[in-house]
């Protein structure tokens, strides 16, 4: 493994974990409306890339209709309709179940990616994804939901695939900076447009200081920092490769929110980080990554 493929992974566990700690800190917005914050989020991510943008003059290419057709999908699917899934799924189903059904992401890009390219899963990748999968499952633990809870579960999976698999081939002409920039920007009118009907008359609350600091946490790290590490893993390695790393997320999830509350650190956790650690290294051992596609990215 070449040393700019362990730096990529190490961008990608990174980037992931600050997602994954974001997810404890929203715990800190139980009383905001939800798909409010979330537009509020990319809204001043959208801001925050728009500035890194600037002070870099670079200039970035427009994007053909394709391009453009993909970026808004990952907003709408990977980003805006991801919110709503795992707001529907918790309001009939325990956390725990949800968590555990979009920990299995890992297997869905093992499994996904082949099936695009018209070839056979990796057994090694794929038993890989499984053990990180199996670790989600054991750091979140099981529980209760029904039917709508399972499929709105299922949605918010397809979802979280979809933010790489989709946006992948974006990466060949727009850098990560210019892809996470324009995916913001469109989340944020999507949510803000949809946070009306769906939050109801208190959508447009004004924040409390603990809530604007957590809004900043998950604008600036969980996603202008996150994203940028991360699409600059999936230019790198591909979205086979970097969408394993995505099992780390309930696992930061747990770490931080032990970290925030009193509560003692579980052993499933324990449990659950040797067998995402034995799953990461059977998938990337001895394999031969993908080399950097040359991006077309003027500059």
């Amino acid at each position: 493994m070449q040393a700019t493929d362990r730096t990529a992974l190490a961008s990608a566990a990174l980037g992931i974990t600050a997602v994954g700690a974001g997810i404890a800190v929203s715990s800190r917005l139980t009383a905001y409306p939800v798909l409010t914050a979330q537009a509020v989020r990319y809204g001043l991510a959208a801001l925050v890339l728009g500035a890194v943008a600037r002070r870099r003059r670079r200039r970035e290419p427009r994007g053909t209709v394709a391009d453009w057709t993909r970026i808004v999908t990952v907003a709408a699917t990977g980003m805006a309709l991801f919110n709503v899934a795992v707001v529907r799924a918790v309001a009939s189903g325990e956390p725990a179940v949800v968590a555990t059904v979009v920990g299995c992401a890992p297997v869905g890009f093992a499994l996904v990616v082949p099936a695009l390219e018209r070839r056979r899963p990796s057994a090694r990748v794929l038993g890989g994804a499984c053990l990180v999968a199996a670790g989600a499952a054991v750091v979140e633990g099981f529980g209760r939901a029904d039917a709508a809870a399972l499929a709105w579960s299922a949605v918010a999976l397809a979802c979280e695939v979809g933010f790489t698999v989709v946006a992948a081939p974006v990466l060949r002409t727009i850098s990560p900076l210019g892809l996470s920039l324009r995916a913001c920007a469109v989340a944020a009118v999507l949510l803000a447009a949809a946070s009306p009907a769906l939050d109801g008359p208190g959508a447009l609350r004004v924040p409390t200081v603990d809530e604007l600091l957590a809004l900043g946490y998950l604008a600036v790290l969980s996603t202008v920092v996150a994203f940028l590490l991360w699409y600059s893993a999936v230019r790198r390695l591909g979205a086979e490769t970097t969408g394993l790393l995505s099992g780390l997320m309930p696992l930061a999830a747990a770490l931080v929110g032990a970290a925030l509350t009193p509560a003692a650190l579980r052993w499933q956790v324990l449990a659950g980080t040797c067998l995402v650690a034995a799953g990461l290294a059977l998938a990337v051992a001895r394999s031969r990554l993908p080399a950097a596609e040359p991006a077309i990215v003027p500059g």
